[in-house]
Order: structure tokens, then sequence, then C-alpha cells
């Protein structure tokens, strides 16, 4: 699973709250990391956006306050999940929104579970209380499953808890232990299967969910 990725993070936004949220949270991550940014945005000619939306849906507004963050902005097409999983392959990180303009009924939307478990990259699905979001906790967790690949998962972890000066927390997952919470980051393996411990996270986690790949 270890392998070298390629200095970009890539987000998908369509300006819902969530949407924005994993924007915000990737141009966090990109500026704090010294990385370049790709968002890819809903286009108004294949979705129905809300008609109060503006025209750049509000990623603008997000990115304003980095001003040397490097940043390219695409259309997501008429396939938003078919542009993503493409970008994917050319990227270390994708980020995401746990759910966007339309309501799901588990919390997490189609898109998100199908490119957490097919993406080419590392994933993030931002969901979870404000706190966490914006990772105001200080704590980042490994959450480890009987088939994770520990090793992987922990080293993930460990590499964002130094980024963001957190501490580092290692839990294994089990039927009597819930998902973690008090924290800003919960970090799974993933497979295009995903793991139990990653399925449970981002069906509940209230933090984002780094899907290792």
């Amino acid at each position: 699973m270890t392998r070298t990725r390629p200095g970009r993070v890539t987000v998908g936004t369509d300006g819902s709250y969530w949407g924005r949220a994993a924007l915000g949270w990737a141009a966090r991550h990109a500026y704090r990391a010294g990385l370049e940014l790709d968002v890819y945005e809903a286009d108004r000619r294949y979705e129905d956006l809300p008609a109060d939306l503006p025209a750049d849906i509000g990623t603008g507004s997000v990115l304003r306050p980095y001003p040397l963050l490097g940043a390219r902005i695409h259309s997501s097409g008429a396939d938003a999940a078919a542009a993503l999983l493409s970008a994917s392959a050319a990227s270390g990180l994708l980020a995401l929104g746990c759910r966007g303009q339309h309501k799901c009924h588990l919390g997490v939307g189609r898109h998100a579970l199908l490119l957490a478990g097919s993406a080419h990259c590392d994933v993030v699905v931002v969901r979870g209380r404000p706190q966490a979001v914006h990772g105001e906790f200080r704590k980042v967790t490994a959450w480890l499953g009987e088939d994770a690949s520990d090793d992987v998962v922990i080293a993930r972890a460990k590499e964002f808890a130094r980024l963001t000066r957190s501490v580092l927390e290692v839990v294994r997952q089990s039927a009597t232990v819930p998902v973690p919470e008090g924290t800003d980051l919960v970090v799974a393996a993933g497979g295009a299967q995903l793991g139990l411990a990653a399925r449970t996270a981002l069906h509940h986690a209230m933090c984002p969910v780094y899907v290792v790949r």
C-alpha cells in the first residue's frame, strides 16, 4: 500500500454545506502542507443547483484566505464522480463532502462511498462536528481493523498529526468499541470493498474520515 504520492490535493464541491466544508478542509490542508490544489466544481449545465449560489458556487470566498495557495479550478462536467475518479490518479489525496445538495438517509452519499472505495489515492470524506472539521480537538486517531494494514494506517495518522501538531491516538476497532469521538480525523484502511472500520466510520464518525488506499 505504501507508495510515493503526488504533491496535489483534489477536492470536489457543489456549493452545498458539506461541499464547502470539504473545500475548506482541502484548502487548509494543502496550504499547511505546501501542496497545490485542484478544485472540481459542480457544473450548472448538468446539475440542479440552487439559484442563489454564486457563479463560482462559493469557491472564491473559501479560497480567499489562502492567496499564496496554488489552485486550479475545473468543471466536474456531466459526471462528477467520473471526473474525480480520473483526477485521483494524479493526486495524493482526494477530499469530498459526505453528501451534496441532495439528501440521503444514511448520512453519507453514494458518490462519497463510491469514491472512497475506488479512488486511486487516499480519500478524506469530510463530515462531523464543526470543531472536528476545523481541527480544534488537536487529536488524530488511527482506527485499526482486523483486516487493516496497520503500519500504513498508523503512518498516515502520524503524518497528519505531525503536520497539525496534534496528539496521535491508536484504537483497535471491535464490536464493543464505538467510533472514536473528540478527534479531528479518523484514519482507517480502505481497499475496493473498504474495511469494516472504514465503512463504520464513514457512516457514523463525528469527524472527517481519512481512508488509506
